[in-house]
Formats: C-alpha cells, structure tokens, sequence
C-alpha cells in the first residue's frame, strides 16, 4: 500500500507539476504595455484636430513605422509586402467607442462602430488590424525558450468587425504563422444591410497547436478581408498566450496515480468491510 501512495502521489506531483509550469511564453500577449516617447505623448494629449475627438488610441505603424515599436515586444512595420500596413492599438474596450486612434487619417472616426460590444475577457487594451487587401499587414513577435520537438498551444481571443466610419463589408478573418506553420480563424461574414454599420462577431477564444522546430520563432496575425478598397473589415486580437502542452508520458503517469489511488481506496473500503 505504501508503494501505491508512493506512485500515485508521484504521478499526481509530476501532474500539478506540469500544470504549474504552463508559463506563456508571448510576451506582453494582452497588449498592456506599451512605451510612448515624449512627441508621441504630445500628440495623444490633443484631440483630433478636425474633429475635437479624443485620442484612446493610435495607429501602430503611423506614418512611416514612428509607432512601429510603441507596442511593447510586437512589431507592425510597413515593408515591401505590406506597404500600408493598418493596424491600431486602443488602450480599453470601455473607451474605444467614444474616441479615435490617432493615424494618418484625422477626422475619419478610426474607431470601432457602434456595434462593438467592448472588451474581451482578457480586458484591457487590445489590437485592431485592418483586414483590406491594400493595407493589412502583419503584427509580429520572435517568441524565445522553445524547445524544438516540444508541442505547444496557441490560444488568443478574437472577433471581427468594422471601424465606425465605414458600412457594410463583406468578410473578415486572422491568419497567422508560428515558425513554418500556419493557422486561420472562421470567415466571419457581415450580417448588416451595405448602409448599415458592419455587425461585431462578439470575442471567441481561439487554440492551435503546434510542435516547435527551433528554439527562436516568429509568431505573427494579420487580418485578411474581402473585397478590395472596402474600407475596411477589421480584426480584434487580445489575450495572445503560447504554453508548453504536457508530453502524453506526462498524462499516462497522472492516470497512473489516480488509477493507483482508486485501488488503495477500494482495498481500504474492503479491508474496513472485513474489520
């Protein structure tokens, strides 16, 4: 009986173990923190000049790549491929309505509409990357301590929308990469008449998995909508986690104990039943 406590509490230990060593690995995954030199912070402090609206929020890569690194550990940068690369960062679901995101487009309401439900579960800040064909472009982060060989699971929360001065879009979805693999959410098609204000999907949790092939690898989201120039479908990203997946030897040894600690609580039962 000593030995079947011995296995079981083991197995269990090995189990809680595995469980507490779940560390995520994305850094910065809900998008908290970000780091705003003092000229960025001068022209957040004003609201938009054309129309009085306050800031909440900015435009990842406005113009030229100036907030391309605001966003700690992530990267929105305009490259050959993505060019116009349109991504936004707003600091809560609880103002995102009520303000613009300073971009290079003043006076154009660069906000979620008025169908937007709030924050995701994760709460706080959150991403908006534009899904039009001329102007998505990648949000990215070089995730580092992978084990190659390791399984891992991806999990985010997402939805899929319109920004508030725009009406009617056709579909929305991310793609996205971790090291050579690829991942994708549902097409989220638009409910709303083409004069009304695009419909919010409300925020789903989304989870892959995938086997790490180097110790270093890219993680990356960009949103992808059709048609063309229809200005635009957006995508919501929150609450970004990458975790270590417990190897199945891991599972057959918590089975084992609890297997083991069954059989010492049956043969207690017996030996009371005898007594």
């Amino acid at each position: 009986m000593r030995l079947f406590a011995a296995t079981a509490f083991a197995a269990l230990a090995l189990g809680v173990g595995a469980a507490q060593a779940a560390v995520n690995l994305v850094q910065n995954g809900g998008f908290e923190n970000v780091t705003l030199t003092a000229a960025q912070l001068a022209q957040l402090a004003g609201p938009d000049p054309l129309t009085g609206t306050p800031y909440v929020g900015f435009q990842v890569t406005y113009p030229g790549g100036a907030y391309a690194n605001a966003v700690n550990n992530w990267t929105s940068a305009q490259t050959a491929t993505s060019p116009q690369a349109y991504n936004l960062w707003f600091a809560n679901g609880a103002t995102a309505t009520s303000g613009d995101a300073f971009s290079q487009y003043p006076g154009e309401q660069q906000r979620p509409n008025s169908n937007f439900t709030g924050a995701s579960p994760d709460g706080g800040a959150f991403m908006v990357l534009d899904g039009d064909p001329n102007f998505t472009g990648p949000l990215t982060q070089t995730v580092n301590g992978l084990v190659a060989g390791q399984h891992y699971t991806l999990g985010f929360w997402y939805a899929d929308g319109e920004l508030s001065n725009r009406t009617g879009y056709n579909n929305e979805q991310l793609f996205g990469s971790f090291g050579g693999d690829g991942f994708s959410t549902p097409v989220y098609v638009n409910s709303a008449a083409s004069n009304q204000p695009g419909s919010f999907s409300g925020w789903q949790h989304a989870s892959f998995s995938f086997t790490a092939h180097a110790t270093s690898q890219v993680l990356s989201f960009m949103a992808v909508g059709t048609p063309a120039a229809n200005l635009p479908p957006v995508s919501f990203l929150d609450g970004v986690t990458l975790t270590g997946a417990p190897e199945p030897a891991t599972w057959a040894m918590v089975i084992m104990g609890f297997g083991a600690l069954g059989a010492m609580a049956r043969r207690r039962r017996a030996q009371s039943a005898a007594a």
